[in-house]
């Protein structure tokens, strides 16, 4: 009875009507409650979303974690509670931390279902009633207005002066005009497809009879929301936590070598197992970054802090630094490059005099150009609101605000007293008044150029080559004309001929204010833009143009190019990076587009917001939606929001997540220099035949406390201010880099060698182990002080100011220094931390050792620099 590959657009209604087993008269309550049975709800599937205990657990997914995990259990078996209690807090608060993050609800799903109304006015039985909008089905005829959503996916039966917003749909920017006598080609696009109507889209005009064709899941929105799941299964996750990914690994790697290895070797030397797992406890302590997930939080939270006010909202946290690793921002044209409200942008007179909107706003209007006004807004059907706002059909609209712009009357002229009324049909291709305007009857006729010019007189009808100038310039064309008397005799169309030429209005969606410039910023950033819409190519070509973007026609790749090659072909790849301006795109493409940029090596990021830019929102590297103007489906399937709507914030984003880099860069540094430094004291020591140098807990204490209050700060950096004069980072560069391991290495040697030195002399003096481990405790928390006052700035020696200046940073230095004198002088800390005061002449000797480690660190900086 129906097939969900049926091509309902190429045939025509009758057969449609006669396929679905349907009539005007649409089908019984039998064969609806049958069809109900058979196809079920017209509701879209729900998806099985993660529970909170299921989000929790899912953060013990890390090789770090698993080494935690066995370290706090070997604590417990050694009877050492204390370590054990230290090690499992620490797992249960990262965890809470992460599992926070992500407990958010999926709102594309039910974004989507919200698209589609509740109810719906359908004929069963020849009889009309309003029915709930789950139990339509197909066959089901339905009657639509202006003004009504579309609740399925349906073929026109008929149609009078139908057109259909499909911006949010389709791309297109300008209503679409439907008609149900079309029969088209098997291989029309979606977007093309003038004879259906889609669920999720909106009749604008007119009035029309459709027969429900799919509804539910085999709708063109179920289409959707099935590839928005399939680029859900298949998105790669956003580039800061494949980094971190990667980095947790080749730790947990290194230690469990490490561990191994020194295992075996004290094994040899005929040690005890007791000793052997307290060794193994102690590493992989010292080895794994415990706090390294709250300061990377702190740090991405800051800057999301940052970002919100320069208007981006972060819905991902890690895709903070993700926008600023992108290479290629694809961006949808429609309410994101274009403020998706038709104006009147460029005006022709009949002599091809060109005036152009900043004119006529900042000069004196001209005759001329105020009787095209008067008449634009005399042949209009659109109506002041209460806040005396035009509110109507788009067109209609955008020429009574021109005629306000012209400093016409548009009161006057709307409240004109109209004699005879032709309005705009599809098959007409104009529309005409005659209207009591003055003194005078005033015919006027607006529509078509081609239309109108052969109602002019002679002289006029050569003018119709500046009307296709305008229209190569991607706008869309309407002449307007006008014949004057005396009197009206409401015979109207006796009257369409001999009209004058008033000229030619170019309507266009405008570009947003800022995005040229924004555009020029990021290729000075190194940021290539692609614009992916549904409009028509030589529209997008346009306004690729006004952009700057430098392309030519050889550039524009169309949906229908893309749909001869297959999507995981060289060929389609190839044609995709020789493709700048992608027109006349449906959602899979768009979702193809993406996939093959980010395999080409891109971390694309990916703006939009309609319906059908949410499966490429969600497989982007980084997805970013429109707050105002956006569905709730694109802001479900980002990770940032732009509050303002405006790609020129996304030059900011781009900023911001460039000095987010370097900051989780900055936190990596100092947390592997540190660890580095505890597991070469723990070799030396024990080369040397020398006792642990540090305690489990001191060092949890060292990696989460002092540690962690002076890495969190370097999260606050507000950057150098030349950000975007550097190219991005490659796809996934490492946190960790040659230049990285030149800067941690001098400082990490130096500190090793001072800390066993320390350790061997104290006990050389005569102290107990605790004492000379308290010592070194001391010793290795100046050291961090001193190594984080050399890396605040990865290029200019640690005496120069440079502004803005983190000033987080020192106030994170002097609380760490409050928090270890606590630990040596508050009695709960000194019988948790095996710890005591030291003498006044080791503090002196801890300041010359920071000196030490600070002047090394500066001098690799001054290396690299050279």
């Amino acid at each position: 009875m129906t097939k969900t590959d049926f091509a309902w657009h190429a045939v025509s209604a009758e057969q449609a009507l006669s396929e679905l087993g349907s009539g005007e008269g649409g089908i019984t309550e039998a064969q609806a409650d049958a069809r109900l049975a058979q196809f079920g709800p017209n509701r879209l599937p729900e998806a099985r979303m993660l529970g909170p205990l299921q989000i929790f657990l899912q953060q013990f997914r890390s090789p770090l974690i698993y080494l935690l995990v066995v370290a706090g259990v070997l604590s417990l078996v050694l009877g050492d509670r204390w370590d054990a209690m230290f090690i499992f807090g620490v797992l249960l608060l990262n965890a809470a931390i992460g599992a926070f993050q992500e407990l958010k609800a999926d709102a594309s799903a039910r974004a989507l279902r919200s698209l589609v109304p509740h109810a719906a006015r359908v004929r069963r039985s020849g009889v009309t009633r309003d029915i709930a909008s789950e139990d339509i089905v197909p066959g089901d005829v339905v009657e639509l207005e202006s003004g009504v959503s579309v609740i399925a996916d349906m073929r026109l039966i008929e149609s009078a002066g139908v057109e259909v917003d499909e911006s949010t749909f389709s791309g297109e920017s300008m209503p679409v005009t439907k008609r149900a006598d079309e029969k088209l080609s098997e291989q029309t696009l979606v977007a093309d497809r003038t004879n259906m109507l889609h669920a999720g889209t909106s009749v604008v005009e007119g009035r029309a009879l459709a027969v429900v064709t799919q509804t539910g899941a085999a709708s063109q929105l179920g289409h959707i929301d099935r590839t928005l799941a399939q680029a859900a299964r298949s998105a790669e996750a956003i580039p800061l936590v494949r980094r971190m990914a990667v980095l947790a690994r080749q730790i947990a790697i290194l230690a469990m070598a490490l561990i191994l290895v020194l295992g075996a070797l004290l094994a040899v030397e005929g040690q005890g197992w007791r000793e052997i797992v307290l060794l193994a406890i102690a590493l992989a302590v010292a080895a794994i970054p415990e706090g390294l997930p709250i300061a990377v939080t702190v740090a991405l939270s800051a800057a999301a802090s940052r970002m919100a006010r320069r208007k981006v909202i972060v819905r991902a946290l890690p895709a903070v630094e993700g926008l600023g690793a992108c290479t290629l921002i694809a961006s949808d044209k429609t309410g994101t490059l274009t403020v998706n409200r038709l104006t009147v942008e460029q005006v022709a007179l009949p002599d091809a005099t060109g005036i152009a909107r900043a004119d006529w706003l900042s000069d004196s209007v001209d005759h001329a150009l105020s009787r095209l006004a008067e008449a634009a807004g005399l042949c209009n059907e659109a109506k002041l609101g209460a806040l005396g706002s035009p509110v109507g059909d788009a067109v209609d609209v955008a020429l009574l605000d021109f005629a306000r712009e012209n400093g016409t009357d548009v009161k006057r002229l709307v409240e004109a007293d109209r004699l005879s009324i032709v309005p705009y049909e599809p098959a007409l291709r104009y529309a005409a008044v005659e209207a009591e305007f003055g003194s005078q009857v005033r015919t006027v006729v607006k529509g078509a150029p081609e239309t109108v010019l052969a109602m002019c007189r002679n002289m006029d009808r050569d003018a119709l080559p500046i009307a296709d100038k305008l229209a190569k310039e991607g706008y869309r064309v309407l002449a307007l004309a006008e014949r004057q008397q005396q009197n009206g005799d409401g015979h109207l169309h006796d009257h369409l001929h001999d009209l004058e030429l008033l000229g030619f209005v170019g309507l266009t969606d405008p570009l947003r204010h800022g995005v040229v410039e924004a555009v020029a910023k990021c290729r000075e950033a190194g940021v290539a833009v692609a614009m992916i819409t549904g409009d028509h190519p030589a529209t997008a070509l346009a306004i690729a143009r006004q952009l700057g973007m430098d392309a030519d026609e050889g550039d524009v790749v169309t949906g229908e190019q893309l749909q001869t090659l297959p999507e995981d072909s060289e060929a389609f790849t190839s044609r995709v990076l020789s493709g700048r301006v992608f027109a006349r795109t449906e959602p899979a493409q768009k979702l193809a587009i993406v996939k093959a940029l980010e395999e080409a090596g891109h971390t694309v990021a990916v703006t939009g917001d309609g319906v059908n830019d949410g499966p490429a929102l969600r497989m982007a590297d980084i997805g970013i939606a429109m707050g105002r103007g956006g569905t709730d489906v694109a802001r479900g399937a980002s990770d940032l929001v732009l509050a303002d709507d405006n790609f020129a914030t996304i030059v900011a984003g781009i900023e911001e997540g460039r000095v987010t880099f370097v900051n989780i860069r900055k936190i990596v540094l100092f947390m592997l220099a540190t660890g580095a430094a505890e597991i070469l004291m723990f070799l030396l020591a024990i080369s040397l035949g020398l006792p642990m140098p540090l305690t489990p807990v001191q060092l949890l204490w060292l990696n989460l406390v002092t540690n962690g209050v002076l890495d969190v700060t370097l999260g606050f950096g507000r950057g150098d201010g030349d950000e975007l004069k550097h190219p991005p980072k490659r796809k996934l560069a490492s946190l960790l880099d040659r230049d990285a391991l030149v800067l941690m290495m001098p400082g990490a040697v130096l500190m090793t060698a001072i800390a066993v030195w320390v350790l061997h002399d104290r006990i050389a003096l005569g102290m107990s182990i605790e004492d000379a481990r308290n010592h070194v405790l001391l010793m290795v928390v100046t050291f961090q002080i001193a190594f984080l006052l050399s890396i605040r700035n990865l290029t200019l020696p640690f005496w120069r100011w440079h502004a803005p200046e983190n000033g987080w940073m020192f106030v994170g230095m002097g609380v760490a220094i409050l928090l270890q004198i606590a630990a040596m002088n508050v009695p709960l800390l000194q019988s948790f931390l095996d710890t005591d005061r030291v003498a006044p002449s080791f503090l002196l000797l801890c300041f010359g050792a920071a000196l030490a480690v600070l002047l090394a660190t500066e001098l690799a900086k001054f290396g690299l620099r050279r």
